[in-house]
């Protein structure tokens, strides 16, 4: 009587009917979830778009300057950084969620932001060279700040920085925020002190990242989280030597 019962009901699943009319339902199932899944396939464009992203924004540092060059209109640069902060925010927003943030995105991303930022400081001393020279003591330590943590990093891990902090996503926000002031509204004001002396100190946490970290690693919310990783990969007998 089983044998009987089973052969009854593998007749039924492969035969028509509701049944198999389910069965196929889950394979079609399965196969739209391998169409829209990245991690089965590396030319998805989910792998494509946050890297599109990056790119974008990138771009738009010497396409600000040729707005300025090109335009008055303090708005248009505005949304341009408008444009950049939410590229910056969702390209790794939309990479975790799709399991595809790769160290070579996460780099890519700090670099974009670097060239991105490295062409609104030319909007500024070509739109508002006073802004520029009332603060020039604050602005030569920051560039230092960030040029000699890269170098630092490169020089430890052949490789930039690329922690993505919770102070560096802070700094992202004071930044967009004073430069959407003083392009778009020609607001000089504590605004853009704070975003710099912020940038600064994030630099400060980058240095102490890399000195403390034995090997290359990306996003690092904190110095505390760098700490415990040191004392995780000293556990695990990683080599702590600069």
């Amino acid at each position: 009587m089983k044998l009987l019962a089973l052969t009854l009901l593998v007749f039924k699943l492969i035969g028509p009917g509701p049944w198999r009319d389910a069965r196929v339902s889950l394979q079609l199932g399965e196969r739209w979830r391998r169409l829209f899944s990245a991690e089965t396939n590396p030319d998805h464009w989910k792998w494509k778009l946050p890297a599109a992203m990056v790119c974008f924004r990138a771009a738009l540092g010497p396409g600000i300057v040729l707005i300025s060059l090109k335009s008055r209109s303090g708005l248009l640069l505005a949304g341009c950084v408008v444009a950049a902060l939410v590229s910056d925010v969702f390209d790794g927003v939309l990479a975790r969620r799709w399991h595809v943030d790769t160290a070579r995105l996460r780099v890519g991303d700090t670099i974009a932001d670097t060239i991105f930022y490295a062409g609104v400081l030319v909007v500024i001393v070509l739109r508002y060279p006073a802004a520029l020279r009332g603060r020039w003591v604050l602005f030569a330590m920051l560039i230092t700040a960030e040029v000699g943590q890269h170098l630092f990093a490169f020089a430890k891990f052949g490789r930039n920085a690329s922690y993505h902090s919770i102070l560096a996503k802070c700094w992202g926000l004071w930044m967009a925020a004073a430069t959407i002031g003083l392009l778009g509204f020609g607001l000089d004001n504590w605004l853009l002190d704070v975003a710099i002396a912020w940038g600064i100190i994030c630099n400060l946490e980058g240095f102490a990242m890399t000195l403390v970290l034995p090997k290359w690693r990306h996003d690092i919310l904190t110095l505390g989280h760098a700490l415990r990783m040191r004392r995780t990969l000293e556990s695990q007998g990683e080599y702590l030597g600069v």
